[in-house]
């Protein structure tokens, strides 16, 4: 993340980009600085990213059969699934694919995510690679509803890995949710001129793409989506990050700052998924009806979004099997109750629905080798976002002998997962976006002061200015970790920009203020001196 100094810097540097840089390398450099300053901005004006509960899961050669055996299950019976990609960047060569993030979906907006690392895979002839063959296999088939942000070509380099084929790819139609949500935008939010007051201030802007700054062939980058839609904050700042290291600790000793630095980069990944999945549920819940074109059928094909509903028996998750009760033994484990019925079934119901929270410092590894029941229960409060657990405690729960409860509630939450912003908070938003844009204008042109002596007040600089006949409009003082003063002016008349940097050239150096002191030239407030005088006299 930029710091305060760093970000006025960057933007100067993007309206004064070096004449000596050329073609795409200044394409680039424009772009690279354009990308750090919407990332300062963004994390300015909106509150981090919130995912969804969820459970993660490793993809190595760590992994249990056990795991890739009910993750199989889970696969099975799930219809929809959400895929994330990351690779790392190799100089002069091309992107080198690492990770694939498989999201499956289940009711209640909970979900299983993995995160395969191929780096990492076990060697192809054993049973464990094996397995996760057969996940894949089960994912990339017709009847899968599979959501990726982008297009389906960004898997074909991990065909390299073999776990599954170029004609596997050829014969799945994953729905771009990037294009889809352009369309939904574009649909949701039409161009319309209103006059903004105070007491509506962000409903009566217009934020439809050409308002926005965003061109009819440019595609929305997951970043913005969340930020325009969620009214958050997801970083990015982590995209050229190494992801092949081996994120799970499971893998490596690790030390602390090994285990950080890997946590950092799980969170990125489970993140880009987890997004998306926040980002389908809107367009679910506005009845988007998503359009595109199938392999199989030359014609255009509509496919409605529902909304999420618990009360729609079709979308529960049902595994049937057979198993003979013995008596229940109950476990607590992270505010969930373990109902052991056999050695092969348990169901997991929430013990109390208002207060169920997650401890947020554990480190991810393999979590619970059960997968939690899904069926009948409440959805989770939005602040349980995750457990992660290396505890491996019960085995597959039998969710066909859990009970359902009332859906009532489940349904208005659903179809409402976030409260609406208040007044206020549209307000702050509103002046924060406003302060940003401001803060663009006004520093498109700058004077910058390199070490300035620490003795000059913010007055005294403004007085010398005036002094100078540099009009400004605003002027920034900032301090960096070496102790060094850095002085930032706005000034009102770019055009005469040589000329000001040839006139200030001398000033605010130590230099300079000795020379004032010296002949008592420094300025001061006339207020403060006459309200001095004031109270002397007053005193006698």
């Amino acid at each position: 993340m930029l710091s305060e100094v760093e970000y006025y810097t960057a933007l100067q540097n993007v309206n004064n980009i070096p004449s000596n840089i050329h073609g795409h390398h200044r394409q680039n450099y424009k772009q690279s600085l354009n990308k750090q300053i919407q990332e300062y901005e963004y994390q300015l004006k909106y509150e981090k990213f919130e995912p969804l509960p969820h459970i993660p899961y490793f993809i190595n050669k760590t992994t249990t059969e056990q795991t890739l055996h009910q993750l199989i299950q889970a696969a099975t019976s799930s219809s929809e699934f959400i895929i994330d990609t990351e690779s790392i960047n190799i100089y002069k060569r091309k992107n080198e694919p690492v990770l694939i993030q498989i999201q499956i979906l289940l009711p209640y907006n909970l979900s299983l995510i993995m995160i395969v690392e191929m780096c990492h895979l076990p060697r192809d002839h054993t049973i464990h690679f094996a397995l996760i063959k057969q996940l894949f296999d089960i994912i990339f088939t017709s009847n899968k509803t599979i959501y990726i942000w982008g297009i389906k070509n960004e898997l074909f380099p991990f065909v390299n890995f073999k776990l599954f084929s170029h004609e596997q790819l050829h014969s799945i139609t994953p729905i771009n949710l990037q294009h889809q949500f352009k369309l939904f935008w574009n649909e949701q939010h039409q161009h319309h001129h209103r006059i903004s007051t105070s007491d509506n201030i962000l409903e009566d802007n217009c934020i439809c793409e050409q308002c926005i700054g965003k061109k009819p062939s440019e595609p929305w980058s997951l970043q913005d989506s969340t930020a325009y839609l969620l009214k958050e904050y997801l970083p990015k700042i982590l995209t050229r990050e190494k992801f092949n290291i081996g994120l799970d600790p499971n893998l490596f000793n690790l030390d602390f700052e090994e285990k950080h630095y890997r946590q950092q980069l799980t969170t990125y990944a489970l993140n880009d998924c987890l997004s998306m999945q926040r980002i389908l549920i809107q367009m679910k819940n506005a009845k988007f009806e998503i359009k595109f074109h199938s392999n199989k059928q030359s014609k255009r094909e509509l496919l409605q979004l529902s909304p999420i509903s618990s009360d729609d028996e079709d979308d529960l998750l049902y595994l049937q099997r057979t198993s003979s009760l013995s008596k229940p033994q109950t476990k607590l484990s992270n505010r969930i109750v373990f109902i052991n019925e056999s050695p092969a079934t348990s169901i997991v119901t929430p013990e109390n629905y208002s207060t169920l929270t997650t401890q947020h410092n554990l480190i991810m590894s393999h979590p619970l080798e059960s997968l939690p029941s899904l069926v009948g229960l409440q959805r989770y409060p939005h602040d349980w976002e995750s457990m992660r657990t290396n505890e491996n405690v019960t085995k597959l729960p039998d969710w066909k002998n859990v009970h359902p409860t009332s859906t009532h509630d489940n349904q208005n939450e659903s179809q409402h997962p976030h409260e609406e912003l208040s007044a206020d908070q549209r307000r702050k938003i509103h002046n924060r976006s406003c302060t940003i844009k401001q803060r663009k204008r006004y520093y498109r042109s700058e004077l910058i002061f390199e070490n300035i002596d620490h003795r000059f007040s913010i007055k005294q600089i403004k007085m010398i200015l005036q002094q100078q006949q540099i009009p400004f409009y605003v002027l920034n003082t900032t301090t960096t970790t070496t102790n060094k003063r850095k002085l930032f002016v706005a000034i009102r008349n770019p055009e005469l920009i040589k000329r000001y940097e040839q006139q200030s050239r001398h000033l605010f150096t130590k230099a300079h203020y000795q020379e004032l002191k010296l002949h008592d030239q420094l300025p001061r407030a006339h207020r403060h001196l006459n309200s001095h005088q004031t109270q002397s006299q007053a005193r006698l």
